[in-house]
């Protein structure tokens, strides 16, 4: 080892906190470039399994095949793995409870298939003779089956008359024909199958195939390459010669692999997650330049002194380059130990927060190419930002370097500041903002950090507030829980029961009507409506249709003071939400439909005479109403191009729609532990007690998708915590640094009878300065990051206009000014009473 390199880890030694602080600089920039990876492979290993539970591990399901095609595709090499089911037809329940699901419905399933099936009890069919029945059907059935019964079944087609139905809600006058009996012992118990239809007419029941020859048969299929589906798809559809609408897709698991037959979406998604990345890899490019910076000022006086006994200018260079090597050997280990123990803590606050919501854990996940990249990364960063401050140093002169003038350069005007700063701020202030134009280096360092930390603040919690908009409107996921439609048949009393358990926490009661209108909505539309309805040919016929929501009062009336409003009126409603399938892109709007303006709005319906002719006939016009996008429970379900115009009781026989009260009613239910409330409401189902229409719990329809959303915010704001840190603890370092390495200056001030208070006074001053400085440039770049995340964003969502996360922007600005006032009372409190002398003449901080 030459003499130079031992004395950089002497001087690394001896300067024990400034090499700490560009250690810890390395080791937070590490762990959060390995821990972006570690969060997104976890992340989407995670939401793998919990969709294939969901929604089935198949890649695509070819329907509608034959037998003999079967053999086809189960020998092509790009196929994983396959499984198959068939249905034999249905066979009605004894006694069903369920008046709108009264049959079985009897599959033949692969071996595969069924193995894929949830065990609750029994075992599996081992032939054609043996079933397994759904614990769905037993609880909702009063049905005595239990393991090793028989049981015959007269399977068969449903027919209305002549025609054959197939996926048909039930009709009370349809029948079975051509139906066949068949004998099966039961074997087992599973769970609902998670690829059952919720609406299905019958409870899936599963034999095993025998493989005989039959059409009809439902193939489900995995690649070997996820990405390749669609193409691949296509490909085997065309050696099969069906067509391509008889091939569906698991589209949520084909995007976690990147796979989407979408192209704008992908295009969307890559740009916002570059924008994301390249944020991260500046700001550690910039933290880790820093470090090294702050390094060679401190280092000047040293390399002034190693040229002047000869040292080259290449020796010099090879000397920073090698501090950076031993710090870079210190901090990337410890930085890539710190992500996996960061992103474990964050997995494990996922798992308990998420206890009983999420079938299965979030696991810590590791893809060698999200560990190596950023392992790369940061070593080329390393190099960087240790190589321009090592040209800076080997370029500093022997005299420069040990008078240290080239940082502290007095040349009156330069130096000199305007009036309003004394007078403002005195002699304190006068005194900060000098000190500041004299120390350009360092007050550029300490701004810069500043700078880095409120952009990344901002832009990420604008990217939480982009993906969370764009996923709220991709997934549809309603605002509710529960959903009961009764009729006049149904037991009020019981239905009030419902509205005032404990467990709900919010209801809204009401019937929609249908009516149609001669006014020109268009007229008030917003620029976007407008240009969406011209861009996707609507034409004014097809916006006759208006929808009356008419609530009950209770539910009206906490409708208004949503609204803030008082006086009973109509409320227009003025939200739109629409996802537009195209060739080749998916898009979403998120739109606000009309302008602030009140217009005249005419209710008329069609009359029919004998000879029914129609005639459009006014009811009445509603001069005076409300105009809000502010949602009630289910309000997003009737979100279309046509109005939709919301009332009570009072007011609809006040516009003459008396017809109203006949219609079947909606009671739509909000109840975070609905669970409980779930139970209560199918045992009065079945004891009789609740006559309804329609009952579902909506909340474990999309249980999945709201799992996925509660995950994705937690992770956000896990990351924004974890940047947010970042940027403080850089902030810290750097202006606990910056005041260490002007001990001497602040010394000299103090000798010339800088008082105590008057020093606290100056570095207030500063800080302000500082703060102000970084939020000068800061807010801007911030602003300007958002509007590319909007244009990103633009592609696959159409919001109103650019979202700015305004609470986040007055965080920033606070917080930045506390963030650098706490920095400097602490930095200062260790040297503010510390012997002149001994300051001045110090050389290691």
């Amino acid at each position: 080892m030459n003499i130079l390199n031992k004395l950089t880890i002497k001087h690394l030694k001896m300067n024990k906190k400034r090499t700490i602080v560009t250690i810890i600089g390395i080791i937070l920039s590490t762990a959060l470039m390995v821990g972006m990876g570690l969060l997104l492979s976890s992340f989407r290993e995670s939401m793998i399994k919990e969709i294939s539970i969901y929604n089935g591990d198949y890649h695509a399901k070819y329907n509608d095949l034959e037998e003999a095609k079967i053999n086809l595709i189960e020998n092509n090499g790009n196929v994983e793995e396959y499984y198959y089911k068939k249905l034999l037809g249905y066979s009605l329940i004894d006694n069903f409870q369920d008046e709108f699901k009264p049959y079985y419905k009897v599959y033949e399933a692969s071996e595969t298939y069924l193995e894929k099936l949830r065990l609750i009890s029994g075992e599996l069919p081992k032939n054609s003779d043996e079933i397994i029945i759904t614990n769905t059907f037993l609880s909702d059935n009063n049905v005595n089956i239990e393991i090793g019964d028989t049981i015959t079944l007269d399977i068969g087609n449903r027919y209305l008359d002549d025609m054959l139905l197939t996926k048909e809600d039930y009709i009370e006058e349809e029948h079975l024909e051509n139906t066949f009996s068949k004998t099966y012992i039961v074997v087992g118990v599973i769970q609902r199958d998670v690829l059952e239809d919720y609406s299905s007419v019958g409870y899936e029941v599963f034999t095993k195939s025998n493989k005989d020859s039959s059409n009809n048969i439902e193939m489900y299929v995995k690649y070997k390459k996820p990405k390749d589906t669609y193409k691949l798809s296509e490909t085997i559809a065309s050696i099969l010669k069906i067509d391509k609408n008889q091939i569906s897709y698991n589209d949520s698991l084909l995007s976690m692999y990147g796979a989407s037959k979408y192209d704008n979406f992908l295009a969307g998604m890559s740009l916002m997650l570059a924008i994301m990345l390249g944020l991260v890899s500046i700001a550690c490019i910039i933290v880790i330049y820093n470090s090294f910076a702050i390094s060679v000022m401190e280092r000047k006086k040293q390399f002034g002194l190693f040229s002047s006994i000869g040292a080259t200018k290449k020796q010099i260079k090879k000397t920073v380059l090698f501090e950076a090597l031993i710090v870079s050997l210190i901090g990337i280990p410890l930085g890539i130990l710190g992500s996996y123990l960061g992103i474990g803590v964050v997995i494990c606050i996922l798992n308990n927060l998420l206890k009983g919501m999420i079938e299965e854990n979030f696991v810590l996940c590791t893809y060698p190419l999200f560990l190596i990249i950023p392992i790369i990364f940061m070593i080329v960063t390393i190099i960087i930002s240790a190589i321009l401050p090592a040209r800076r140093a080997s370029k500093i002169s022997p005299i420069e370097a040990i008078r240290l003038n080239d940082d502290i350069k007095i040349k009156g005007k330069k130096v000199k500041s305007p009036k309003i700063i004394r007078k403002l701020f005195g002699i304190e202030g006068d005194i900060a903002y000098k000190n500041i134009k004299r120390n350009k280096n360092k007050y550029r360092i300490t701004v810069i950090s500043l700078f880095i930390s409120i952009v990344l603040f901002i832009s990420f919690s604008g990217y939480l507030a982009y993906m969370l908009g764009g996923t709220k409107s991709y997934i549809s996921a309603p605002g509710f829980d529960l959903v009961i439609s009764y009729d006049s048949k149904a037991n009020k009393k019981e239905i009030e029961s419902i509205k005032k358990d404990k467990a709900v926490k919010d209801y809204a009661d009401y019937t929609d009507y249908n009516l149609t209108t001669k006014t020109d909505f268009s007229e008030i539309f917003t620029d976007k409506m407008a240009k969406y309805v011209k861009d996707n040919n609507y034409d004014i016929e097809s916006m006759k249709d208006i929808i009356i929501i008419i609530l009950d009062d209770e539910s009206y009336n906490n409708y208004l003071k949503k609204l803030n409003k008082k006086e009973m009126k109509p409320i227009l409603y003025n939200n739109f939400n629409e996802i537009l399938y195209k060739e080749n892109s998916r898009k979403s709007y998120t739109l606000t439909k009309y302008k602030n303006k009140i217009i005249d709005i005419d209710l008329s319906e069609y009359n029919y005479d004998e000879k029914e002719n129609e005639e459009l006939k006014q009811i009445s016009v509603i001069k005076d109403y409300y105009i809000s996008s502010e949602s009630f429970l289910s309000s997003e379900m009737f979100s279309s191009i046509s109005p939709l115009i919301i009332m009570n009781e009072e007011q609809a026989n006040q516009y003459n729609i008396s017809s109203f009260a006949n219609n079947p009613r909606n009671l739509i239910i909000k109840a975070p532990n609905y669970k409980e409330l779930d139970k209560q409401i199918n045992e009065k189902i079945k004891n009789g007690k609740l006559n309804l229409i329609y009952y579902a719990n909506y909340s474990e329809q999309f249980k999945m998708l709201k799992n996925f959303v509660l995950a994705l915010k937690i992770l956000i704001y896990g990351f924004i915590a974890l940047v947010t840190l970042i940027g403080i603890t850089s902030v810290f370092n750097t202006i606990n640094t910056s005041i260490a390495l002007r001990r001497k200056e602040f010394a000299v001030l103090r000798s010339m009878g800088l008082t105590p208070k008057g020093f606290t006074k100056m570095l207030c001053f500063e800080s302000l300065f500082f703060g102000l400085k970084a939020l000068f440039f800061g807010l801007p770049v911030s602003f300007f990051i958002l509007y590319l995340m909007y244009l990103s964003m633009k592609n696959i969502v159409e919001f109103d206009g650019m979202i700015i996360p305004w609470m986040s922007v007055l965080l920033a600005i606070f917080g930045i000014f506390i963030v650098i006032g706490i920095s400097m009372l602490y930095a200062t409190s260790k040297i503010k009473n510390e012997n002149i002398i001994d300051a001045i003449f110090e050389e290691n901080i």
